[in-house]
């Protein structure tokens, strides 16, 4: 259960999944790749719908199917440029701190989810990003703050498009995770071993 202070934290929190991958080494579209009884792309969807309510927003341009999964859509500004235009995208579009996750990353789950927010909420805006850490930073799995729009703004116009660079030198508090929960799905063989993980 969450505090109030947590509950209203999360009541102003967007989520979003990232969807405008071109899936390019697996060679087909992976986020509806047959995941369970569904597409890959409906695990962190479900995630983020069991944390948040069915408000969860896809980020980019995606097949008409997947773009059917979702509560609604950000088109993407800044096509062509990774994830880091998603999460400007999104940031722009919502006006407030977002959740992210990506597309391709089926094993995430609502508890650590719950985590971030309950993080994100104590830090009270102080930090620029609320993300999940394995050995590096999960750029893709956790919360933007709004404060983060002119950094990552600033790397764009630069023509530096590394989220991870871009946050390795801003204000993050890091949650621990395992590699499991946010481990992408890049190749077709990448499946089991999600899977299995």
């Amino acid at each position: 259960m969450w505090t109030e202070a947590e509950r209203v934290y999360a009541a102003g929190v967007t989520p979003v999944v990232l969807v405008g991958g071109k899936s390019v080494r697996f060679g087909r579209d992976k986020l509806r790749e047959p995941w369970g009884d569904g597409m890959l792309v409906e695990r962190p969807i479900g995630v983020l719908r069991e944390v948040f309510g069915a408000r969860v927003m896809l980020v980019g341009a995606c097949d008409a199917r997947v773009r059917a999964l979702g509560d609604g859509e950000i088109a993407d500004g800044y096509p062509g440029v990774g994830p880091m235009g998603g999460v400007v995208s999104a940031l722009e579009a919502c006006g407030g701190a977002v959740f992210v996750l990506a597309g391709d990353m089926p094993g995430f789950c609502a508890e650590r989810a719950r985590e971030l927010v309950r993080v994100a909420a104590g830090m009270k805006g102080e930090v620029e990003a609320v993300l999940c850490e394995t050995d590096r930073l999960q750029v893709c799995a956790g919360i933007y703050e709004r404060r983060a729009l002119a950094r990552l703004r600033g790397a764009l116009d630069a023509g530096r498009y590394s989220l991870v660079r871009a946050m390795e030198g801003a204000g993050v508090a890091r949650v621990r995770c395992e590699e499991g929960e946010v481990r992408n799905v890049n190749t077709p063989g990448d499946v089991s071993g999600v899977r299995d993980g």
